[in-house]
């Protein structure tokens, strides 16, 4: 009877040291699950702030877009007020050549 307690006596302190063992050796995942929990919440703003810089990106797009769709509205009205001023001084060379031939006659 002696001898069965001694060996559940060694049995049960070598459950304990192999209970130890394990907790020693699951320590360092747990930590790196911790650490990646802990990180979590960096990275998701990191995220949002990569999505954020896109939106950004894409918001500065779409207004060179428009603003250069404004320049060429611009070009063209003035291309269109020089060919008007050409042609009014055209016509203005035309009057005085027939006016200058007309008095000449």
């Amino acid at each position: 009877m002696i001898m069965f307690v001694t060996s559940i006596i060694r049995s049960g302190s070598e459950i304990i040291v192999f209970g130890f063992e394990a907790v020693n050796f699951a320590s360092p995942t747990l930590n790196s699950v911790l650490e990646a929990i802990n990180s979590a919440p960096e990275m998701i703003n990191l995220g949002f702030n990569t999505i954020n810089c896109e939106l950004e990106t894409i918001i500065s797009g779409v207004h060179m877009s428009i603003v250069k769709a404004s320049i060429i509205k611009c070009l063209l009205v003035a291309i269109l007020l020089r060919t008007e001023i050409i042609i009014d001084w055209t016509e203005m060379i035309i009057d005085a050549i027939v006016a200058v031939f007309s008095k000449a006659i």
